[in-house]
């Protein structure tokens, strides 16, 4: 194997000026990545991926997707100064897009910090934080409602404080949203309190005229508490369906406060007493109330404000460079920055081509998982099987997060109509209306779901500004965002081994979401069925699962999407039913199986440190758990059963 790779690092080198097209391009990526000083059988991430941060040393991205997001980025970034140089109607969507830049890119430092949003936001009309309260002076706690204060403060976007409160899909109807209510996650470090020192300093920095440490200790335990109760309320493993369905007036009933008003506050309308509305630990509602009761309001206020503040850190982009205020953009306008982009770098004549292309691929994967189906590896009943057999039939293909309307620019305009942003320099007030903005956008999906035509995804500030795609468990639907259509991922004219390897698993990946232990909780409109429940349940299926868990990690879905992904890719490349073209290609000398490995692992070959990843394990874990538990990828490499780390006699299947 390494005197293949280092003959084909140099005719690649003598000839890549001879013959520069895209596979050559392609194959030199993946080898220029490759550390020969490593067994692929004894490590395969660092034999594929051991190189890859000397060509990154400069760059600001830790991985294949972010490279693609700076690009995207940097796109967006010419037509943003594009767009200065002409003359803009006032009210019209560029000239929304450009405002927010512009005060991106001027806003004063003082206009970012955290004390100037909460000036803008109190905890209600009538009194402010009290770290703003002069020493001298006294903080009117009669006149602070918590309950109030976290409806102002969810307008913005803030939730799981104290308490989840959300819109989403009816469990028996997914085209009707209803308003979900459970107890708070305390698992990421984003949804909980920093450190002690940490809180202190953020104390300091607002203000805060008495002792820091005092109030940082004591929000501390509030916290504590609170998640004290939650654990001891949880109720674990129970079905999607455990909830119970209560009007606004038997839940101030039950539980107590003031719920009605707090709708009323968070969705700006009037809402009748008998309103539904669905709620999970009722308990835990019931326990919060009478706990809050008795904590001093001073702390109590301390806590939603630190949390608040830590959920606008969360959203903040702490820099005005071009490169971070067109990321800002597409993370606070993401249907205004799809279209734009997509309108002048992927004009029709280049996208369409692209999109039949996927959708084939997308047919291909569909039909080979179907050929799995049909094997019934699982022991499945003729019920089970056809219940799947509808899902993986209509589950769609959406490129780019867009409306499939006739007429996207109307609809885009037309969505952003009544946002209105202030062309100065505070980041802080435009900030703050757009976060109202999404949030409201998101409500209101409970009057009027999208329907198959006009749906796209009203994304979270992180998934709006990243390339990579994602399944959409309740919708069935598979959202390929427009920056993944670039090389290395996609390339047009490549060859099929590059995009039925790396894309090829990518979607494979995202498709099988839907039938791990999650997704089989769902049927083919996305509604809760309990015959997924059975299958997720089966001694078969149930057996498969624990085989990953082996290797324990908290991301168990996630890893059932990789073993499965794997899988259906390759087999569709090189399986019995195949029908490509699998003789040895003219640009390279490696076997056509050791360059689809090589390549699905550029996905994650990065630099970015195992506490970075959120809700996955860390790329070089993924990458081998996948393959240790793949037996193709032991075959193209020559690895000896038990004696090569890579290849245990034992893996783990599931479909």
């Amino acid at each position: 194997m390494c005197c293949i790779l280092n003959i084909e690092a140099r005719v690649i080198n003598h000839n890549i000026n001879k013959n520069n097209n895209t596979d050559t391009q392609l194959l030199q990526q993946i080898l220029s990545y490759v550390n020969e000083s490593v067994a692929p059988c004894d490590d395969f991430y660092q034999y594929a991926c051991g190189k890859w941060h000397e060509g990154q040393q400069l760059n600001s991205y830790n991985e294949i997707v972010g490279m693609l997001d700076h690009r995207v980025n940097e796109r967006l970034v010419t037509l943003l100064e594009q767009l200065e140089q002409r003359k803009l109607q006032p009210d019209s969507l560029e000239a929304k897009m450009l405002s927010f830049y512009r005060t991106c890119r001027q806003s004063t430092n003082v206009q970012r910090y955290s004390k100037h949003y909460l000036e803008l936001v109190p905890p209600n009309a009538q009194i402010t934080w009290p770290q703003f309260v002069n020493s001298s002076s006294h903080w009117a706690a009669n006149k602070f409602h918590w309950l109030e204060t976290l409806a102002r403060l969810r307008r913005y976007g803030m939730n799981n404080v104290l308490f989840k409160l959300d819109a989403q899909p009816a469990l028996k109807n997914s085209s009707s949203y209803v308003l979900m209510l459970d107890r708070p996650n305390f698992e990421s470090s984003t949804q909980r309190l920093r450190v002690l020192r940490i809180t202190n300093l953020m104390l300091q920095s607002m203000g805060y005229k008495g002792s820091q440490y005092e109030l940082a200790r004591s929000v501390a335990k509030l916290e504590l508490t609170v998640r004290e109760l939650a654990e001891r309320t949880a109720i674990y493993d129970a079905p999607p369906g455990n909830y119970e369905e209560l009007s606004l007036a038997q839940l101030e009933l039950y539980v107590g406060g003031k719920w009605r008003k707090y709708l009323e506050l968070l969705l700006e309308q009037r809402i009748p007493a008998n309103y539904k509305l669905y709620a999970y630990n009722v308990d835990y509602l019931v326990g919060l109330m009478r706990l809050l009761a008795d904590w001093d309001a001073k702390v109590l206020a301390s806590y939603l404000m630190l949390r608040f503040v830590q959920h606008l850190q969360f959203e903040t982009m702490d820099s005005d460079e071009r490169i971070e205020c067109a990321q800002d953009v597409r993370r606070n306008m993401e249907l205004a920055a799809n279209w734009l982009y997509a309108e002048h770098f992927l004009p029709h004549e280049q996208l369409q081509p692209m999109q039949a292309a996927q959708q084939q691929l997308f047919e291909q994967l569909r039909a080979q998982f179907l050929l799995q189906l049909n094997s019934n590896r699982l022991q499945l009943s003729t019920e089970q099987r056809q219940l799947l057999r509808e899902k993986i039939l209509n589950i769609s293909l959406n490129i780019g997060n867009m409306p499939q309307v006739a007429n996207r620019q109307q609809f885009v305009r037309q969505f952003y109509a009544d946002l209105q942003l202030i062309d100065n320099q505070d980041y802080a007030l435009n900030h703050l209306r757009l976060l109202e903005f999404r949030t409201r956008r998101w409500f209101e999906q409970l009057q009027q779901p999208a329907s198959a035509t006009n749906y796209f995804y009203i994304s979270d500030s992180e998934t709006a500004y990243s390339s990579s795609p994602y399944f959409m468990l309740r919708q069935n639907v598979v959202i390929l965002p427009y920056g993944i259509l670039q090389s290395p991922i996609w390339a047009q004219d490549s060859h099929d081994i590059f995009k039925y390897s790396l894309f090829g698993f990518m979607l494979a990946h995202e498709l099988m979401h839907g039938f791990e232990s999650q997704g089989l909780l769902y049927d083919t409109h996305g509604n809760f069925n309990k015959l997924g429940v059975q299958i997720s349940q089966s001694s078969s299926y149930a057996d498969s699962v624990s085989c990953l868990l082996q290797n324990e990690t908290d991301y168990v879905q996630e890893r059932e999407a990789d073993i499965a992904g794997i899988r259906l890719a390759y087999d569709l490349y090189f399986g019995l039913n195949s029908h490509f073209n699998q003789s040895q290609v003219s640009f390279t000398q490696l076997p056509l199986k050791q360059l689809f490995f090589l390549n699905v692992a550029q996905f994650f070959c990065g630099n970015a440190k195992s506490d970075s990843f959120v809700d996955h394990d860390s790329d070089e874990l993924r990458l081998r758990q996948m393959l240790i538990n793949f037996t193709p990828f032991a075959e193209a490499f020559g690895c000896q059963q038990d004696r090569d780390k890579m290849h245990p006699a034992d893996k783990c299947q599931l479909w």
